[in-house]
């Protein structure tokens, strides 16, 4: 593998919007990808396991990660599966957990 390969491993936050060279070189999915997750999981899970995949793939860690995932990425990854293109206002948002009250 060539340097630029190991261009987003480790980083802490992505840029707003992807170019097409990296979306092409670090964010796809092969066909054998696409039919191993129709296999194995539900319909309404599809874009969220691909997305998972791709940026485990490309970030070296998971989803959870990340405040903001590039819309370019999700319009990608919900085309690939023929899903409805996701709509995520913040990933922090998603795994904000409610404080819990404290007995006084």
């Amino acid at each position: 593998m060539s340097a630029f390969a190991y261009r987003y491993v480790g980083r802490e936050e992505l840029p707003a919007r992807l170019t097409e060279f990296d979306l092409q070189q670090f964010f796809q999915l092969t066909s054998a990808d696409i039919a191993a997750i129709r296999e194995r999981f539900r319909a309404d899970r599809f874009a969220a396991v691909g997305l998972q995949l791709v940026c485990l793939r490309a970030f070296g860690r998971p989803l959870d990660r990340f405040a903001v995932v590039p819309r370019n990425l999700l319009q990608y990854v919900c085309e690939a599966f023929s899903a409805p293109l996701l709509s995520i206002a913040s990933l922090k948002s998603l795994y904000q957990r409610n404080r819990p009250l404290m007995a006084v």
